[in-house]
Formats: structure tokens, C-alpha cells, sequence
């Protein structure tokens, strides 16, 4: 859906909106943006997530379902439906037929090495508006952190190329993110998730990251 050879700041903006139905709970607001997209075009997809948006609007049209959804998937070890967006723990679990998985200890190797990557490249998740618990945890390797990470790394690309400057580095970083992070834990967490989910809200835009990381690892790849 975001190609390589679009705008490198439409291609961050695909990850800003991507990250935002992670980092933030349900809005009015998020939801009307969201049905104007769907209303920009009829293609497969778009047409899936128009489907997800009216049955959400006509059964849930206050969002309390949905809002309770996104605390019950992401926040609340015991609702029986758990599943931490953080690759640490994603990473980290253990997992026996028939048993509920264990997932793994927050602060993993990789939550350390991002930490260090967003420090040095001066992104800084503490100046984000994001739900305010997730804030206060200051945790690095949550999914929707990652994802705007490289919508950051993006935003360089483009300030670089307009002064003239060296492109190659950002873009390696980029497809470092996609490669050495995001799609070494995004598919695992992508299929538990579909598992448990009920509105195919969360799973439906889960999904859509995942092929747009693989599509842009792919296409980053090419450009080496």
C-alpha cells in the first residue's frame, strides 16, 4: 500500500498511521479519519477495513467495546486474551502446545539496543502525545514506537535529500529497524493476535504492518 517510489513522506506518514491504533486508544476522531480513507479508494483492502469500520459503527458506535478491546489485548495481563506489543517480550516467550505462552521480561536485549538507537539518532518517545500509561513506561520496543521510529528516520531522509546531503545511511538504518527488529517478531505476534481478537480492528492493522515492513525491507533491499 506505501511503495518505495512514493514520497519518502507519504512512506512516513503510512507509519505514523500505523503506529497511531497502537499507541492510542479509540477516538471519534481517529475513527472518521480512518472511514476517510477507506472513502479515497475501493481496493481489497481498503474495502476489508470499510467493513471493519461500519460493523464497529453500528454495534459499538460509542467505542466501548473497542476501547475495551485495546486495554483488555495490550494492558491487562489477566483478561485472558493478553498479548504485549513489545518485542522483548514477544521475543522472549515460551511457548508449549497447549499451554497458555509465557511472555517473556520487559527491558530484553533488544528494548537496551534500541534504547541506545534512539538516543543517538535523537528521537525521543518522551516528547510523543501517546496514552499516557504506555508514556510513563518508557518502555522502547513497543510496536507502535518502532513503527514511528522509522517514520522519524523518514522525516531525516527527506530533510537530508532536500539540503543535498547523503541519503544511504538513514536508509540503512531504516532497513536495519525493519530486518533486525520489526520482522523478527512482528509475524509471531501478528498470527497470536488474529487468534485473539474479536473486532479485527487490531488484527486487521497488525496485518498491514507487517506486509508493509516486508514489502519495504524488500524494496530497501533492491536500493543497496
Amino acid at each position: 500500500m506505501f511503495e518505495m517510489d512514493e514520497n519518502v513522506i507519504d512512506r512516513a506518514r503510512g507509519y505514523e498511521v500505523l503506529a497511531e491504533i497502537f499507541l492510542k486508544e479509540p477516538s471519534t476522531e481517529g475513527m472518521e479519519g480512518l472511514k476517510a480513507w477507506t472513502d479515497s479508494g475501493s481496493t481489497e483492502k481498503l474495502l476489508e477495513l470499510k467493513a471493519i469500520l461500519e460493523k464497529i459503527q453500528n454495534e459499538d458506535s460509542e467505542l466501548m467495546n473497542l476501547t475495551q478491546e485495546y486495554y483488555d489485548l495490550f494492558f491487562v495481563p489477566v483478561s485472558g486474551r493478553f498479548i504485549p506489543p513489545f518485542e522483548s517480550t514477544i521475543r522472549g516467550a515460551k511457548r508449549e502446545k497447549g499451554k497458555r505462552i509465557k511472555y517473556g521480561a520487559h527491558w530484553g536485549m533488544q528494548a537496551h539496543q534500541l534504547a541506545a538507537l534512539y538516543e543517538k539518532v535523537g528521537f525521543d518517545p518522551g516528547t510523543l502525545e501517546i496514552f499516557e500509561p504506555l508514556k510513563e513506561t518508557k518502555i522502547p520496543d513497543h510496536l507502535g514506537l518502532e513503527l514511528l521510529f522509522i517514520a522519524y528516520l523518514c522525516r531525516l531522509e527527506d530533510k537530508a535529500a532536500k539540503s543535498g546531503q547523503e541519503i544511504t545511511g538513514l536508509r540503512q538504518l531504516q532497513n536495519r529497524m525493519l530486518n533486525d527488529h520489526l520482522l523478527g517478531w512482528l509475524p509471531q505476534f501478528t498470527g497470536e493476535l488474529v487468534k485473539l481478537e474479536t473486532s479485527g480492528f487490531y488484527s486487521y492493522f497488525a496485518i498491514l504492518a507487517l506486509e508493509l515492513c516486508q514489502e519495504e525491507s524488500k524494496s530497501l533491499n533492491e536500493t543497496f
